[in-house]
This record gives structure tokens, sequence and C-alpha cells, in this order.
């Protein structure tokens, strides 16, 4: 299949199948979302500069009543959605959208690097693809979560199935996982030999300015401040986006197959997490729309969101749920639906004819 960009064509892969009615109502929902295209300067420019705030006074507390557990633990939270929002006007960025300039989301995205641990060009790169391939089983190197499909699971040796329960064990997406891969890995991620090290080394050197500049200024309470406040925003950031499209009713298919508004709606959640969370995070919360149209600036997206509800049957995610994604492992392709593993290993599933008894808290034989 010929490598066709959303971001760049936002025609691709959005063709009508005779086939799927679901798909021909899907349609029609994407030129909707055009009136929301409107990238504005000042706007983009205020968020930023909020964003920016956010991210100083974050260090400030956490320095100034060093080493409080309670200033550490606000500074953290006030860290996780200064960073994530910084990200999302980067991924903006990114995507062309969040300026009216090309020169200005280059730039702005260049500097920001240092602020998310994210080189521009090659997170760009890589995440074009992510949107390009979205929903595609056979280019899941594309994407940011390596998903299994339950026969993948069964055909595979101990040691293959070892790793994957490792790999998407709560522990290594919520813990080791993002200190791993983000904060180290992404010094030199993955394709940055084909964007170019400049860019990784740009980044690096903006980052480690930023980062020395905190401790010259502040000296170790400043500078534990930002540890903590970035391990923490990497790991709770992680589980968001994880979260993202790790639903249980998400979207997966075959290459020829694969239809770019039903993996952009249905394979994309929307985060019910309330307005004060939207702004934590920028509106990332409504990632649904943003696959249908990545031109959409995150300014606008719960606007658009608001807008459109009625027509797009979003899956919600509340709190529950959010947590409740740990537990979707595998893609059953019969089903349509991820899975635990549970349902794709005997040894992991309760044996026929038992069930928990809840209120005891264990297990019981029951008739029938």
């Amino acid at each position: 299949m010929a490598f066709r960009d959303p971001i760049s064509d936002p025609n691709a892969n959005s063709q009508p199948t005779a086939d799927a009615p679901e798909r021909q109502s899907n349609e029609s929902i994407r030129p909707l979302t055009v009136p929301f295209v409107r990238p504005s300067n000042a706007l983009g420019a205020a968020h930023l500069g909020l964003s920016l705030a956010m991210w100083v006074a974050s260090i400030v507390l956490g320095a100034v009543f060093y080493p409080s557990p309670v200033a550490l633990a606000a500074s953290a939270v006030l860290f996780f959605s200064a960073t994530s929002r910084l990200f999302a006007v980067q991924h903006d960025n990114g995507h062309m959208s969040y300026f009216t300039s090309r020169r200005a989301n280059t730039w702005v995205g260049v500097l920001l690097g240092a602020f998310t641990a994210h080189p521009f060009h090659t997170m760009r790169y890589n995440h074009n693809r992510h949107h390009a391939y979205i929903g595609n089983l056979d280019e899941m190197e594309s994407h940011e979560v390596k998903t299994m499909t339950v026969a993948e699971w069964q055909k595979a040796g101990t040691w293959a199935r070892i790793g994957y329960r490792l790999y998407r064990s709560p522990l290594a997406i919520c813990l080791v996982g993002p200190i791993a891969i983000i904060l180290i890995r992404y010094r030199f991620p993955k394709n940055a030999m084909k964007v170019g090290l400049w860019d990784s080394a740009v980044q690096n050197v903006l980052m480690a300015s930023l980062w020395g500049s905190v401790y010259l200024i502040g000296g170790w309470p400043a500078f534990a401040t930002l540890l903590i406040g970035a391990i923490f925003a990497v790991c709770f950031a992680t589980l968001i986006i994880y979260s993202g499209h790790n639903h249980e009713k998400t979207y997966w298919n075959r290459a020829g197959d694969v239809d770019f508004q039903e993996a952009s709606l249905q394979g994309a959640s929307v985060l019910d997490l309330g307005p004060v969370f939207d702004f934590m995070i920028f509106n990332f919360s409504y990632h649904d729309l943003h696959h249908l149209n990545s031109k959409v600036p995150c300014y606008r997206l719960r606007e658009c969101h608001k807008a459109l509800e009625h027509l797009i049957a979003p899956t919600r995610l509340g709190w529950r749920e959010l947590v409740g994604t740990l537990r979707w492992n595998l893609w059953d392709e019969d089903k349509g639906r991820m899975v635990p593993f549970s349902a794709a290993d005997p040894v992991f599933a309760w044996p026929a004819g038992t069930r928990r008894d809840v209120q005891g808290g264990g297990r019981r034989d029951v008739a029938g």
C-alpha cells in the first residue's frame, strides 16, 4: 500500500464503500470539521504563553517550599499539566495547524523539544506515520504501542509471550516504559537516522541547556522539583496517551480493509474526565476528532466536539475506564475487539463450571 499521509493529504483513505453503511455516515462528518480548521496566532500565542508560565510556576512552587511533600505533589501535577499542554502545542506544530505560518510552527516545535523531551522533526515523522496507518494491523511498527493479535499470541513461543506480557504490564506502561523511552530512548528515537541526527542533537542541547539553567538558577531544590515533575509527567501522560487507542472496542483491520474514517472515530477514544482535565491536557480528550481531521488546532477541538458529538457516538472513557484500558492486551480479529490475556490463554482463565465469588473474594463451584 502506498504511503499516504492524512496530514498532508486530508482525503487519504477516506473513500466511501458501498458495503459499509457505518462508513457512509462517517463520511459525512469530516467536512463538518472544516469550519474549525482556523489557526489563530493570537489564541495560539496566548495558550503557549500560559503553558510556559505554568511550567515556570511549577518549578518555583516546588523549589520555594522544598522539601515539602505537599508542595512537591502540587508542583508535579502542575508540571504535568504544563508539559502536557506544551506537548500538545508541539504536536500541533508538527501538523502545521497551530499557527498560520509554517515557519512559526517549525521554530516553536523545535524549541519546545527542550520542554517535551521530543526531537521535533523525528517526532513529526513518526507521528505522521501513526496517522497515515491508523488502525492498520500490517503497519504495527508505525504505532507507539505494539498490539499482538490472538492468533499471533497463540503462535508465539514462550519467550515471545513473556516479553509481550512484560511489555504490556501496568508496571511497564505506567513507570518503566515512560522513563526508559521518553527520558532516555528519545534522546535518539526511532527513525532518528532517517530524519537526521542533527534533529536529536539540537533537541538534546536545548534540553540540557534548560535543565542546566534550572539547576544554576534554583540549585538542587529546583532541579529535584524538575526531575520529580518530569518522572510523574511522562508516566501519567503515557497512560493518557495509551488509553487513546487501547480501549475494548477500538479499531484494527488488515491493510486492504482499513477505513480511515472508522479507524479515526472508532479507533480513538474520548476522555470524559471533565473540563478542568481537558484544560490540563489541552483537549487531548477529543482524540477521535483529531484523527478525523488533524488540521483542527487543539484549542478548537473541544468546540468541534460539542458541535458534532451527536453525530459521532464517541467511545467515552471515565476514570474507571481509563485505568481499565490496562487489561486490554490482545486484538481478537474474529470478535473485532480487544481482549485480556485470559481470553486467549486458558491458564489465566477460570476453569469451566466455576466463577468468582465476588462478595467472598474467592472462588466457588456453581451448578451448570
